[in-house]
């Protein structure tokens, strides 16, 4: 296997991963628009320790109540679409390797 095939082969694995966590904090932001849901299936400790995670620079902003009682976490909106655009260009490298 040559070097170009294998660097192919390792970026798309990483479009995956990144692809993957995208849609987890996709889904992490739209179950945390409603009320207490976070609670009841025990994420609040993870969400913590993703607000604890996320650059100083974006933490905490954004942070909007939503119509449905929870709130709308733009910084985890964001951390999704910079993983989205990571997974996306990872995509065009391989592909352009190949």
């Amino acid at each position: 296997m040559d070097v170009r095939r294998a660097a192919a082969v390792a970026l798309t694995l990483i479009s995956y991963a990144l692809r993957v966590l995208a849609i987890a904090m996709c889904a992490l932001v739209v179950v945390l628009c409603f009320s207490g849901l976070a609670a009841r299936i025990g994420i609040v400790g993870l969400v913590t320790d993703l607000s604890r995670a996320i650059p100083q620079i974006i933490a905490g902003y954004g942070v909007i109540s939503s119509p449905f009682g929870g709130v709308f976490r733009l910084d985890f909106t964001i951390v999704a679409v910079i993983l989205f655009l990571l997974d996306y260009l990872c995509a065009r490298i391989a592909r352009a390797l190949r």
